[in-house]
């Protein structure tokens, strides 16, 4: 059972890291890093000319990356 002690902080710092992880405005739990998923979401809707339908499809985009708008 000494084994156990050592892995067991460990364990725990490993599951709350697959926990929610929370960017301002956003969250995200297993999501792809927030910066990436980002700039890749911004680059795809960079060309969308009418602001609304711009920030709906980056929504789209972000959720697919495992993203929400809080």
């Amino acid at each position: 059972m000494p084994l156990f002690r050592p892995v067991a902080p460990l364990l725990v710092l490993t599951v709350l890291a697959a926990c929610a992880t929370t960017e301002p405005g956003w969250t995200g739990e297993g999501a792809v890093p927030f910066d990436t998923a980002l700039a890749q979401c911004q680059d795809d809707v960079a060309n969308i000319p009418v602001q609304a339908t711009r920030e709906a499809k980056l929504a789209e985009c972000m959720a697919a990356k495992g993203w929400t708008r809080e």
